[in-house]
């Protein structure tokens, strides 16, 4: 399987997908989107856009901060 490109927008209005980390394995929704990933620094190499939420009820994705790429 081919690892995903990830980029975090500053704006969430360019995002593809919005994030939110959550503390627990069985809390995880989506999140083979993009795990294995990894971190981009420009939009353009990126096969997928996120944005960071601050509420869980936001988030397409919910995945805990060691399986976020890095």
């Amino acid at each position: 399987m081919n690892k995903a490109k990830v980029f975090i927008e500053k704006y969430k209005m360019k995002a593809m997908y919005f994030v939110y980390f959550v503390n627990y394995e069985s809390q995880q929704k989506n999140y083979q989107l993009i795990y294995p990933g990894e971190l981009v620094k420009y939009d353009s190499q990126a096969d997928i856009t996120v944005f960071i939420v601050p509420y869980e009820s936001q988030a397409d994705i919910k995945i805990m901060r060691k399986n976020f790429p890095n």
